[in-house]
């Protein structure tokens, strides 16, 4: 991806493309605006998206751990796959975050390789919106949670608890 010499220029290219009130994700802006995803987030105004780093994953994850409803997203090639659940527990082992439990969620994440992590607060398709982004070194989101949604609308008990984390954790 081109990275953009003056991030002035990107956040008026990310405000102008905000303003066509298409349903933008992450990966369609930093399409629109040929960056990476990361370069996209960091473009974003301050109420929009904020930052901690990658060293704060087991911690995020934790706290994602307590939220009632959540979708967990991969974005591959195109394709995008949505799991609707409560995101399951995990730990360290063999090189991995190993997601345990009897949820319908599991895996293994490299967590060492998940270098920033965004508190995204963007609408999508008109609907208020909150999500944590897991990105890799080079700028590409890994995988993201959204904030789970009740008819549409954000659980209030899964926002509180987005706006708590970011507080005390982004910079």
């Amino acid at each position: 991806m081109n990275t953009p010499t003056d991030g002035n220029d990107l956040a008026g290219k990310v405000a102008s493309a905000l303003s066509q009130k298409k349903p933008w994700m992450l990966s369609s802006l930093a399409r629109e605006c040929q960056v990476s995803e990361k370069d996209v987030a960091r473009a974003l105004p301050p109420d929009m998206c904020a930052f901690t780093g990658g060293e704060n994953f087991t911690r995020v994850w934790e706290a994602l751990c307590a939220w009632e409803k959540a979708t967990f997203i991969v974005q591959h090639e195109g394709h995008v796959i949505e799991v609707a659940c409560r995101i399951s527990a995990g730990r360290p082992g063999h090189g991995y975050y190993n997601i345990m439990g009897e949820g319908v969620l599991g895996g293994h994440i490299r967590a060492c390789a998940i270098t920033d992590i965004a508190f995204l607060s963007m609408p999508f398709m008109g609907l208020e919106s909150y999500s944590v982004q897991f990105f890799h070194g080079d700028g590409r989101v890994a995988f993201a949670v959204y904030a789970g949604r009740e008819h549409h609308v954000v659980m209030a008990s899964v926002k509180e608890a987005f706006l708590k984390l970011r507080k005390d954790l982004a910079a």
